[in-house]
């Protein structure tokens, strides 16, 4: 047997993305087993012949119904994997008693060579942005996907039931109805693709994300809770964020004015907005209490008066709350197991939400962000655990530093 990523080979980029979908495979196919799997009779796959890349819809129509060829835990988790383009799949989005537990929309951009490819892509790319951000207003949680790294994008989103086919139809057909104020040329595809199936009737399938099946690309997702840096997630990132998706409720959404064409926007001079400048705060020892490593989920309660800090802090800065427990520097501490930053991100929103705090976002890469200031023990010094003027004081310099633009 062929050896696997042997395509990848010499792009050490590429092959850590492919390590981590390959790692993450089993848990992807539980998850999409619940989620994504509509129906487990059919679905469509890719075949690579004479190098040639194809799909074709299985299982055989004789062979269908008998339960004999299935959508199983290990045809998911080889799709995952990736290791063979054969080995990619693509779900249906309607079930054989039509309803529907998800839907997306699929703005293809399959040729950037073509003209102009480039305002095709920002077009798309303004479309699918504006359509997740309409989701997100209505309480839903949608992925925003990068699915071949040219310009195409899909924008799925998880019911949290079985909803019937057409309501699902019509809900994705509304949402999608102002294609052309975005400059698109016609309507993107939208799953379920149909609003009324016949029970033979089996419409095209939407190809699973991950690796893709003619380009040396992984699936993508835009992290919405960026300020400006990382705003594509790859990776183990990514698939973190895949895995702590929602599915939410199926909502009418109210008619919305048609946006403004993607043209009229890049001629629109924009609005200087004012921001905030950013301050980072540590998380350990200044916000949470902090004896020592108990483990990367461990997290101390909040010291007394940390709240009132950060909300005080807020009034004039972003916060951005850092910690250094994914750093490989560990201080001469005792050794560490390995903690996946996307993994601990998620860990500390959840703390920082369970409390209160207010934050702007949450760093957990190697190194300091960028920022105005830096609340901790080396730069602004904030030692609330022996100190009682450490908050007050701390408000002081992080104030005189933010006035005079970040400089010391």
């Amino acid at each position: 047997m062929a050896q696997p990523f042997i395509e990848f080979a010499g792009n050490k980029r590429l092959l850590w993305i492919a390590e981590e979908w390959q790692r993450y495979s089993g848990q992807l196919a539980e998850w999409a087993m619940e989620h994504l799997v509509n129906r487990r009779d059919v679905w469509s796959q890719y075949t690579l012949r004479n190098g040639e890349v194809g799909v074709v819809m299985l299982p055989i129509k004789e062979r269908r119904g008998t339960g004999a060829d299935m959508v199983t835990l290990n045809k998911l988790k080889r799709h995952f994997a990736g290791r063979a383009v054969s080995h990619l799949i693509g779900l249906h989005a309607i079930s054989d008693h039509k309803t529907a537990k998800w839907f997306a929309v699929d703005i293809d951009l399959h040729d950037e060579n073509i003209v102009d490819s480039g305002e095709v892509a920002l077009a798309n790319f303004t479309a699918a942005f504006e359509w997740a951000t309409r989701l997100r207003a209505k309480g839903f949680d949608p992925l925003l996907i990068d699915s071949n790294g040219v310009g195409g994008y899909h924008v799925i989103t998880l019911l949290d039931d079985e909803y019937p086919l057409a309501d699902v139809y019509d809900f994705v057909d509304e949402l999608r109805s102002d294609y052309e104020s975005f400059g698109l040329p016609r309507k993107p595809e939208i799953f379920p693709p149909k609003r009324e199936v016949d029970k033979d009737d089996l419409p095209y399938a939407l190809r699973v994300f991950g690796r893709h099946h003619t380009r040396h690309h992984y699936s993508r997702v835009w992290n919405f809770d960026s300020i400006g840096d990382n705003e594509w997630l790859e990776g183990g990132e990514a698939i973190e964020v895949i895995l702590a998706t929602r599915p939410a409720p199926l909502r009418k959404m109210r008619k919305r004015k048609a946006a403004k064409s993607v043209s009229a926007v890049r001629e629109r001079k924009p609005k200087r907005a004012v921001k905030k400048p950013r301050v980072c705060v540590d998380l350990d020892g200044v916000l949470a209490a902090y004896n020592g490593w108990e483990g990367p989920d461990v997290i101390g309660p909040p010291l007394p008066g940390a709240k009132e800090f950060a909300l005080s802090l807020a009034e004039f800065a972003d916060i951005v709350v850092f910690t250094s427990r994914c750093s490989l520097d560990q201080g001469g501490e005792a050794p560490r197991q390995p903690v996946s930053p996307a993994k601990l991100r998620l860990r500390v929103i959840e703390w920082l939400e369970k409390f209160n705090f207010p934050y702007a976002d949450v760093y957990t890469g190697q190194g300091k962000p960028r920022a105005a200031a830096f609340i901790d023990d080396r730069a602004v010094a904030c030692r609330p655990q022996t100190d009682a003027a450490a908050f007050p004081e701390a408000l002081s310099r992080a104030r005189s530093l933010v006035r005079r633009g970040g400089k010391s």
